[in-house]
């Protein structure tokens, strides 16, 4: 039961970051198109002193400043979304890992349980040892002897006897 609990869980988490992805993907090019559109619209403005372009060239710059904030807002929300989709993956692939683990161990026990089925069968049973029997008389004790000495014996010579 907690298997498919945690397979259902972590679809969802992948679910969860591919959607985060997207979302980041989308928020990160509105927000680079808003400000593009924002910074060229500054001829047009009250603030047509900072620059030097005058305010004839407005929609042009609107338009460049749009395409500018949008390639950037793309590169920036396209990076970031990789990351997302990246995580997604990994958690896909955790959940592949723990299905291959889980059917490893359920192949290690089938294996386990034969082996052992085997070994009973071949194996004869174990012949009942007879008990110990325990003797509460004192005993004598020993008394060591000094080892008897061996009568001595010739080594063979080493090197064979020189005829003169």
């Amino acid at each position: 039961m907690s298997a498919a609990v945690d397979q259902r869980a972590i679809s969802e988490l992948a679910e969860h970051y591919n959607a985060k992805g997207r979302a980041v993907g989308r928020a990160s090019v509105a927000v680079g198109a808003v400000l593009g559109v924002l910074v060229g619209a500054v001829p047009l403005s009250p603030l047509r002193f900072a620059w030097p372009i005058p305010s004839s060239f407005g929609l042009a710059t609107v338009l460049v400043g749009l395409g500018c904030g949008l390639l950037i807002g793309f590169v920036v929300g396209d990076s970031r979304g990789r990351m997302y989709y990246r995580m997604a993956q990994q958690a896909r692939a955790q959940l592949v890992l723990e299905e291959r683990i889980s059917q490893s161990d359920a192949r290690i026990e089938q294996l386990v349980a034969a082996l052992t089925a085997r070994a009973r069968a071949v194996a004869p049973p174990p012949a009942a040892a007879p008990a110990p029997t325990v003797s509460l008389a004192p005993t004598p004790p020993t008394l060591l002897r000094p080892p008897t000495p061996q009568p001595a014996t010739s080594a063979p010579p080493l090197s064979p006897p020189v005829s003169g």
